[in-house]
């Protein structure tokens, strides 16, 4: 069922209430934070995860993706709720994962991915890979701060040749790392978006892409 601004607002409060800790704080870039975000605490919450899935698919499907995924672990949940909610719209998104480094056994891929198909789960007859040369896929991720794993996330099927249609983001950090990737001419859209001191605000512009999208999605 699609969402509406009173639902992403619920959705905000949790993220204020359950993922945000307000302190001194040293992130995993190095650099120092009034506040620390652990987006897990909703995105591993099924209830939670549902709504961020139904809040994404539109966007998604809207940018033209035929695949969603991200990079371990954080996008893992939301990809998944994307994946999940696509059937509600009577279409399939599969999911795919990019590793945190390659497998050094077995088939040493560093991407792991369902198999290919067509619309519903028809077997496709002529690729064995979803992610390969010329699919259009959805990066997620439960934020962005540096951009630097959402970065090689994209280097990483950019190199079997998907291009990357949307990098959503469920909560952007004022650092400027969705700039920096919207610099290189990646489509980055967040949910949610804090400021210094960590006070979490809905992205306006989210909100208006979500509204565009669903009323462009052909009724069901």
């Amino acid at each position: 069922m699609p969402v509406d601004r009173e639902q992403i607002e619920q959705l905000g409060e949790l993220m204020r209430r359950y993922c945000i800790q307000h302190g001194d704080f040293t992130l995993a870039s190095g650099r120092s934070s009034k506040y620390y975000y652990n987006g897990k605490r909703v995105t591993l919450r099924p209830s939670a995860a549902k709504l961020i899935g139904e809040a994404l698919v539109d966007v998604a499907l809207a940018a033209g993706a035929e695949a969603v995924g991200g990079p371990a672990l954080g996008a893992v949940p939301i990809a998944t709720a994307v994946g999940m909610a696509s059937l509600t719209r009577e279409r399939e998104l599969p999911v795919f994962v990019v590793r945190m480094e390659q497998k050094a056994y077995g088939a040493k891929d560093l991407i792991a991915q369902p198999y290919a198909s067509t619309e519903l789960g028809e077997v496709a007859e002529d690729a064995d890979e979803l992610i390969a040369a010329g699919r259009p896929v959805a990066l997620v991720e439960d934020a962005i701060t540096t951009g630097g794993s959402a970065q090689k996330a994209i280097e990483a099927v950019e190199a079997l040749g998907c291009k990357v249609v949307l990098v959503a983001v469920l909560l952007e950090r004022h650092e400027g790392g969705g700039d920096a990737l919207r610099s290189r001419g990646y489509d980055v859209l967040s949910i949610f978006r804090t400021d210094e001191e960590g006070q979490l605000s809905i992205n306006e512009e989210f909100l208006r892409r979500l509204q565009a999208a669903q009323v462009a999605a052909p009724a069901g």
